[in-house]
């Protein structure tokens, strides 16, 4: 398997030839040509390359230079740049595209053995290892050079070779990574725009930055051991052993395409539903569903849908992010047969105000007596917008109730601990009577806390759309939504703050440009990661998806292959998510599903098996079909991973293949 990393894209082989490329798509830079296999791919600005398994070449993307217009021939190796390609044939090298400055203009006759093309310059390492170089020469990046030299790596506007020695020597402009690079033993090289990277002898990656001769080296690159690695304008990539590469910095996301993903079949095809939002196991048999404009039923393949509790003529849905939004049964139900319910409402008499409401309904002989309802929150709005309710009622495995709460548009809100939103609030409810609503419980974390709403379980949160406890470990899982550029999944503690509005996902708001965008945030908090905050497991960017649908741990018994892995997915895209922890590799993040509609909310039924509400009103479920290949993506902090086949026994290599 070869990756080559561009500006803002990427493109891999797998181990069968085929390729696959993910990130920007702008000008059709994602879609290779059908039916071609390959050696490799080198990646440029908007545009890629590669290598064919018979030897010719193979362009797409943007082509507004005839970059993608390769010549004929049969070639050994590609580089990508700007706005033009080169590439090594048995006559010599030679290079298409856009020819400013001489940038086209390789030395004809020279037999290379190593080609990289930069922004407006390129390089070749000859046979006996000299440096010889062509086009733009301002800083000395297209400076030839006696060697011998044994690798090559051509940036945006630097140049950088390993000596006998293994010892990275750069030219170029400075401040773009053609600095003093580090002392150190590599393998390999890569260099893009802001930065230059190496492959030490342990498989360990490491990078240096722009940076004042004679400043702190800053040095960065993804755990593990990896054999090779392509840096592009602001992203990076590195290939281990067994073909997963692994993307970070700014890297482009990648959007893999499992090869295994499973079966989406309708769980009950005859039943139609509106704008279902939540799915619980029903105690008595079959799920009770809820319905966005006010409703729950209970529905079985026995005797289809029954209703249980209406309430449409209270229940204020007339907007997108309220109605019914969450229900939860009693975990005692058989001793104490009660219905929770968590809906938005609007006070006619109090000039129209909305504000939502926490209930609970006593179940008799299977309908949720109306007339009995004990409203033990009301949660009055902090700002005039009708966003940002959350709702999620959940019980603790310690028999707890935890409430998700939304910001109430309210940024600093989250992190004032005077106030319910942003929240996630804990209170206990059994034995709950008019005379007493509920209980503070006595291990909650902010009982201390002056000035603190002694509710409060967590706080920093946005808009956390569903949460779940793994019934095994019993943490508590979230899916937080995010408003500028990231969504995220949290795993959440007693006290943690999930950093909203310091941070969205791994984005430093002041650092993001979200100051500009919202100015209440510049004043509040600076662009300084504090070591409190709570992380999130795993975050995806607005290039993927516009808002999370938090899941669930599943532990069922018909998918052996998703146990113990955290299931979540996207409104907009319908993608489903798997997301598991593996020790060495970090978390790591395989598309199963897709569901080709919106998603709404996961469920599950008495035996533990995932199903998915979505709107449009159909009830899904998940069927394990022939394991095959997949690809995965890992997040670990800002790294990335793009998986290969799980059974390949191919030694992956990694060229570097492109700025």
């Amino acid at each position: 398997m070869q990756v080559g990393t561009g500006e803002n894209h990427a493109c891999a082989v797998r181990v069968d030839g085929s390729a696959r490329c993910w990130g920007n798509d702008d000008a059709g830079q994602l879609g290779p040509p059908s039916g071609v296999t390959f050696r490799e791919i080198a990646s440029g600005s908007r545009f890629s390359c590669g290598i064919t398994t018979e030897g010719t070449l193979a362009c797409w993307g943007r082509n507004d230079f005839l970059q993608a217009n390769p010549p004929d021939g049969q070639f050994t190796e590609v580089s990508a740049g700007r706005d033009h390609a080169c590439a090594i044939g048995p006559d010599g090298a030679t290079c298409w595209g856009r020819d400013v400055d001489e940038r086209a203009a390789v030395p004809p006759g020279v037999a290379f053995t190593a080609i990289g093309v930069g922004a407006e310059h390129g390089c070749g390492l000859t046979a006996i290892g000299d440096l010889t170089c062509w086009g733009k020469n301002d800083n000395g990046r297209a400076d030839s050079r006696k060697g011998p030299f044994r690798a090559l790596a051509v940036g945006v506007a630097h140049t950088c070779v390993l000596g006998p020695d293994g010892r990275a020597l750069c030219q170029g402009q400075s401040d773009n990574g053609g600095g003093l690079p580090p002392a150190t033993v590599f393998n390999h090289l890569s260099a893009g725009s802001d930065r230059t990277c190496g492959v030490q002898a342990t498989g360990q990656v490491e990078c240096w930055d722009a940076r004042p001769i004679g400043a702190p080296l800053e040095t960065f690159g993804p755990p593990g051991a990896y054999t090779g690695l392509s840096v592009g304008w602001h992203d990076a990539c590195a290939i281990n052993e067994v073909g997963q590469v692994a993307c970070w910095s700014s890297a482009p996301d990648p959007l893999p395409e499992p090869y295994n993903r499973l079966l989406v079949v309708n769980a009950f095809p005859d039943i139609e539903l509106d704008q279902p939002v939540e799915l619980i196991p029903w105690p008595h048999g079959g799920l009770a569903v809820a319905d966005k404009r006010g409703s729950i039923a209970v529905l079985s393949s026995e005797f289809g849908l029954r209703p249980l509790l209406d309430l449409t003529d209270v229940v204020y849905s007339d907007e997108y992010e309220m109605g019914m939004l969450s229900a939860a049964v009693d975990p005692e139900f058989e001793r104490s047969p009660f219905l929770y319910v968590y809906y938005t409402l609007m006070d006619k008499d109090d000039g129209d105000r909305l504000f939502a409401r926490l209930s609970r309904f006593p179940v008799v002989d299977g309908v949720a007596v109306r007339e009995r309802e004990l409203v033990i929150l009301d949660i009055q709005r902090e700002t005039q917008d009708h966003g940002h309710w959350g709702g999620a009622i959940r019980f603790g495995p310690d028999g707890m109730m935890y409430v998700g709460l939304g910001d109430s548009n309210c940024p600093e809100c989250a992190q004032g601990l005077d106030s319910w939103h942003g929240k996630i609030i804990r209170i206990d409810v059994r034995g709950a009577s008019t005379e007493q609503l509920y209980w503070i419980p006595a291990d909650n974390p902010l009982l201390d806390t002056p000035n603190a709403q002694p509710e409060i379980w967590a706080y920093g949160l946005r808009n956390p759309w569903r949460m779940a406890f793994d019934p095994q470990d019993g943490k508590l899982w979230v899916g937080d939504v995010g408003g500028y550029s990231e969504e995220e999944v949290s795993i959440v503690t007693p006290g943690a703050d999930l950093g909203w509005p310091k941070f969205e996902g791994f984005t430093c708001i002041k650092s993001g440009g979200v100051a500009e965008i919202d100015p209440r945030l510049e004043s509040a908090y600076m662009c300084q990661f504090d070591a409190s905050l709570t992380m999130p497991v795993v975050s995806y960017d607005h290039r993927q998806g516009c808002a999370i649908v938090g899941g669930m741990v599943y532990r069922g018994a018909l998918i052996p292959s998703l146990n113990g892995g955290y299931l979540f997915g996207d409104y907009c895209l319908g993608i489903v998510w798997a997301l598991d922890s593996d020790v060495e590799r970090g978390w790591g993040l395989v598309e199963i599903a897709d569901l080709d509609r919106p998603l709404s909310s996961f469920g599950i039924d008495a035996d533990g098996e995932v199903f998915m509400v979505t709107f449009g009103g159909a009830l899904v479920r998940l069927i394990q079909t022939q394991v095959g290949y997949a690809d995965s993506v890992t997040h670990k902090a800002r790294v990335t991973t793009l998986g290969t086949p799980l059974d390949s026994k191919t030694s992956p290599s990694l060229g570097d293949r492109g700025t």
